[in-house]
């Protein structure tokens, strides 16, 4: 993996999910004082979802997304300043994630405690999140997390995924989303 590209998931763990690569991305997310931090990210949405949901009779719309980002920092910290830096990419990193579910149209946007977990050999930081997508017919409940870690780069990783609201449409488990969202968060390369 180069500088400038996203981080990734191995195809084996895509292959027959319905998960499928919707975009990436690179952005200046911060710049002054002499540095520069730059986002690169992979957004993935849940295809097949999105296909059983239009063939019922739903919106067409991405309803659950993952993304997985990487900050490279420029100039790059010296040792020991990522423990520094860390609350601060944690703090922007829940803001950046509660705007991007305010662009794809969901509100009353709130967010849980911020809290360690492990992923693999690396302690990160995980902020669980719940919002509500307001349809014309009904509200779908949705919940969602955004977890940052540390592994000489930060990483930004998370997702959100509908709990309530979309069974006029089809079966949805919450619980197996949930998980599967972790999954992929740990699957982060």
């Amino acid at each position: 993996m180069g500088e400038a590209d996203p981080p990734t998931l191995p195809e084996s763990r895509l292959a027959g999910t319905g998960w499928t690569l919707s975009r990436t991305e690179a952005e200046t997310v911060f710049e002054g004082l002499g540095v520069s931090v730059t986002g690169h990210t992979a957004i993935y949405e849940d295809e097949d979802l999105r296909e059983r949901i239009v063939a019922a009779g739903g919106e067409d719309r991405v309803w659950r997304f993952f993304f997985a980002s990487r900050l490279d920092i420029t100039p790059s910290p010296g040792f020991g300043m990522a423990s520094v830096a860390r609350p601060y990419v944690v703090r922007e990193s829940k803001a950046a994630f509660v705007e991007e579910l305010r662009e794809r149209g969901f509100e009353d946007i709130a967010h849980g405690d911020t809290e360690t977990v492990r992923l693999g050999e690396h302690r990160a930081r995980m902020t669980p999140h719940r919002a509500r997508l307001p349809l014309d017919d009904t509200d779908v409940g949705v919940l969602g997390a955004v977890v940052v870690w540390h592994d000489g780069h930060f990483h930004v990783a998370g997702g959100a995924y509908p709990t309530t609201g979309l069974q006029q449409w089809v079966e949805t488990d919450p619980d197996a989303y949930e998980s599967e969202l972790l999954d992929l968060i740990r699957a982060v390369e």
